[in-house]
């Protein structure tokens, strides 16, 4: 199924982040769609080892072991005092204590600390081209956002993202190989959140290979950090399997990385491979500490896991309370509320009617657009497009894809808006196709081509052509 409509970026918070692990967070029916049955052999991977702790990582501890026996004694010197600092989260002084020999001798171990610095203490990622530090207080680190307001302005002190990835790859083609590999580290780290805040999408795609390339070297000579192995987790787990990324996963959280996405991976996994035990224990500890950090999204996200694990134990009271507490932290949770569905088709007292009613309920939820929306109005267009097109998506059996169809034709006519109704179609169109019923899929895309051009949605009309072509080639 293409994809429908381009959404726009947008502010909002950023959190630790691996560029595959949305996979996951999108709905377990993804978890094995289209991966290679083999991983890459244990040469190829690289050992589930990782370089240091995450705490010394935070005050770049092995970095500065490393370039004792290598760097010159000024380089060593400022690294120290840049040490020193971040021991009480004065990242913004750290930086600018590095900053004084960025033009030295032992410019690329500057580069190589100023990578890892910024990419682990930033702030604010300002539209995708700057990053903001601040001097935290210790026990209180400020929250990591992105900004892409009009209002946003580059300030004096804040990073150039693309002058420090030029310097990056400049110490990362260094003849020393001890600083080719802390640079690198540096790299990944760095690409890895310009994937998730850049300027547009191609640097993000641009990002996302070299985090990947360099992530690969990395594993293969056995030198992942611990939120690298992390990320190289997620990788494994998308392109291959989650027995694949497991080990990465343990090696993260037995060197500190402690992040809570973590342990939800781990309970995803587990449920993969049917130890339910080991997956509720991990997913509950995954949802303390959401629900200590105040994140109703990630709490969601932890709750339909346990629904799923509840599900897989042929509990479909129990399924249904975690699938409805999901959709209360987070409302119109796609993945809860697809669960709450198949629990509906899966009781013969309820079944498609039931299942159909409710994702009738919800589809307000999924689609929030008001009667007079247009095109222009990106960001509830951009929600409406993300929501339908999961749904689409997660919807894996035919039993619920139908079901699905179903909600979003009845009383279509009744929906006084013509781009809800466009939209409406044109997904009851991918669905089906998803069936089969390229027909009935052209039908339905006429009707949704019919609606944009009624209502305001012009500017969608060559994705449905597209679609229409697609279908018309078979």
């Amino acid at each position: 199924m293409p994809r429908a409509f381009p959404r726009p970026r947008s502010s909002g918070r950023l959190g630790r982040i691996s560029i595959v692990l949305a996979l996951a967070f999108a709905g377990l029916a993804l978890a094995s769609a289209c991966k290679p049955k083999q991983p890459p052999s244990a040469a190829e991977a690289g050992e589930a080892a990782a370089l240091g702790t995450w705490n010394a990582w935070l005050e770049l501890a092995p970095l500065l072991e490393t370039a004792r026996t290598h760097a010159p004694e000024p380089t060593v010197k400022a690294l120290e005092d840049a040490a020193a600092l971040l021991r009480t989260r004065k990242a913004k002084s750290a930086y600018k204590r590095l900053n004084e020999l960025s033009g030295s001798e032992g410019r690329h171990w500057i580069t190589a600390a100023r990578g890892d610095l910024a990419a682990m203490y930033f702030v604010v990622c300002v539209r995708g081209v700057a990053w903001r530090l601040v001097d935290a207080d210790k026990d209180t680190p400020p929250e990591r956002r992105a900004d892409f307001s009009e209002e946003a302005k580059i300030e004096p002190g804040d990073i150039s993202v693309e002058s420090l990835l030029t310097d990056l790859d400049a110490a990362a083609a260094s003849k020393i190989p001890a600083l080719a590999e802390h640079a690198r580290i540096a790299r990944a780290r760095v690409a890895a959140y310009v994937s998730q805040c850049s300027p547009n999408d191609e640097v993000a795609r641009m990002s996302e290979e070299a985090l990947k390339s360099d992530l690969a070297t990395l594993a293969a000579e056995g030198s992942l950090t611990p939120d690298l192995s992390y990320m190289w987790a997620g990788i494994q787990y998308a392109e291959y399997s989650g027995a694949a990324a497991k080990p990465f996963l343990l090696k993260a959280r037995e060197t500190g990385y402690a992040d809570p996405s973590v342990s939800y991976m781990l309970a995803v996994i587990a449920l993969e491979q049917l130890e339910l035990e080991q997956a509720q224990r991990y997913a509950r500890e995954a949802l303390k500490i959401y629900e200590r950090l105040g994140d109703p999204n990630q709490q969601a996200q932890s709750q339909f896991v346990l629904g799923e694990i509840a599900r897989a134990r042929k509990q479909p009271a129990q399924a249904r309370k975690h699938y409805r507490r999901a959709q209360q932290l987070a409302p119109g949770h796609v993945a809860a509320l697809l669960g709450e569905a198949r629990l509906m088709l899966e009781d013969e007292a309820k079944g498609e009617t039931a299942a159909v009613a409710l994702l009738g309920e919800q589809l307000p939820k999924l689609v929030p657009l008001g009667a007079e929306a247009t095109d222009r109005d990106t960001e509830a267009l951009g929600a409406a497009a993300e929501n339908l097109e999961a749904l689409v998506v997660m919807a894996s059996e035919p039993d619920i894809a139908a079901a699905c169809r179903a909600a979003l034709l009845e009383s279509i006519e009744q929906d006084p808006a013509p781009l809800r109704r466009g939209l409406r179609y044109f997904y009851a169109a991918t669905l089906d196709a998803k069936l089969g019923e390229y027909q009935h899929a052209r039908g339905h895309a006429i009707l949704a081509r019919d609606e944009f051009a009624e209502g305001g949605g012009e500017g969608l009309l060559d994705q449905v052509d597209a679609f229409l072509e697609q279908i018309a080639a078979g």
